[in-house]
């Protein structure tokens, strides 16, 4: 059988058909050559509208059951087991020459076609601008505790951008060992999905350092506090503030905003949670920056009067002090 060229993966859950939504229509419009097929997993809940505005998008939406393993609830309400489905990149290796995985809490902002030449396994790692620190996080970040397999001081590698190659050496024997991997592990699992890619980079290194490379991450994962994040070709919104739950987010990536728009004005359901800092939507950011600049403004314009006014009461109290010693001295 000859193999397609590429495959495009996605997973979602049935209250993000928007973020997909979003993603398919930045991905049309910047790499409109790609010719990828476009895998869209989900747990079967998409309300009718969406998935007839995702297939309109060229996806094909394939029910995805997640593997079964012991993983704590409190893990699990924060992070969708859908995730996993980025292991099913593997098993596609017999039908594609490249499958790239894409997290949907992400903004397209160029053409992603360079992607296909990273490989056979290719991943980015957490941007660095994330913490505070400055410094990407240990892969030990990723579990509750030591597991075997993961080498808990290397550099954390994100899940959000994957890229598999069909030259990766028995990818279904790859797959089945993620697989047993979480199984074994799943209790002390954190991130879902992110140990065992975490675990198979690194194992495939110390097999063979040609059989990973390293994704640059200011380019397809810069974070959105990232400085050149404006400029990345995707942007990856983890940690607690996504593209869709924060007024000042959405502000900075205006191109994702409208998307999201498009996407609702066609039908689709939009983002049922909260959005902080939900004023500052309809302003955009140059209002955001306007009043900033008038604030600070201000406070300058503030101060300035207020040490004036200190100035003052110093020239005065200079003035009592030598009239008391002149008085005081007679």
């Amino acid at each position: 059988m000859m193999k397609r060229p590429l495959a495009i993966l996605l997973g979602i859950t049935g209250d993000f058909s928007f973020a997909a939504g979003c993603l398919l229509q930045a991905l049309h419009r910047h790499s409109p050559d790609l010719n990828a097929d476009i895998l869209v997993y989900t747990d079967g809940n998409l309300p009718e509208t969406d998935q007839t505005l995702l297939c309109a998008l060229g996806a094909r939406l394939v029910p995805f059951s997640p593997l079964e393993a012991n993983f704590q609830a409190e893990y699990l309400k924060t992070f969708s087991l859908l995730t996993l489905a980025t292991l099913e990149g593997l098993c596609l290796l017999d039908r594609y020459k490249t499958v790239i995985w894409l997290d949907v809490d992400t903004a397209i902002q160029d053409d992603i076609s360079d992607l296909v030449t990273y490989g056979p396994l290719g991943m980015a790692l957490e941007d660095p601008h994330f913490s505070e620190s400055g410094v990407t996080s240990p892969a030990s970040i990723n579990v509750t505790r030591a597991t075997p397999g993961l080498a808990p001081d290397e550099p954390n590698l994100n899940a959000d951008v994957v890229v598999f190659q069909d030259t990766l050496p028995d990818a279904k024997a790859l797959y089945r060992q993620c697989r047993e991997w979480i199984c074994q592990y799943a209790e002390y699992i954190k991130y879902i999905d992110q140990p065992a890619l975490n675990m198979l980079a690194q194992d495939l290194r110390r097999r063979d350092a040609a059989l990973f490379s390293l994704i640059p991450h200011d380019r397809f994962n810069a974070h959105p506090r990232n400085p050149g994040a404006q400029y990345a070709t995707i942007v990856h919104a983890f940690g607690a503030y996504k593209l869709w739950d924060d007024g000042l987010t959405r502000c900075a990536f205006p191109e994702w905003e409208r998307d999201y728009r498009r996407w609702v004005a066609k039908g689709g359901s939009p983002w049922q949670g909260l959005v902080e800092n939900s004023e500052f939507l309809d302003g955009g950011a140059f209002f955001v920056l306007t009043r900033l600049h008038g604030n600070m403004s201000a406070a300058q314009k503030a101060l300035d009067a207020q040490q004036a006014e200190l100035e003052r009461e110093r020239i005065l109290r200079r003035r009592f002090e030598g009239i008391a010693q002149k008085f005081g001295g007679s």
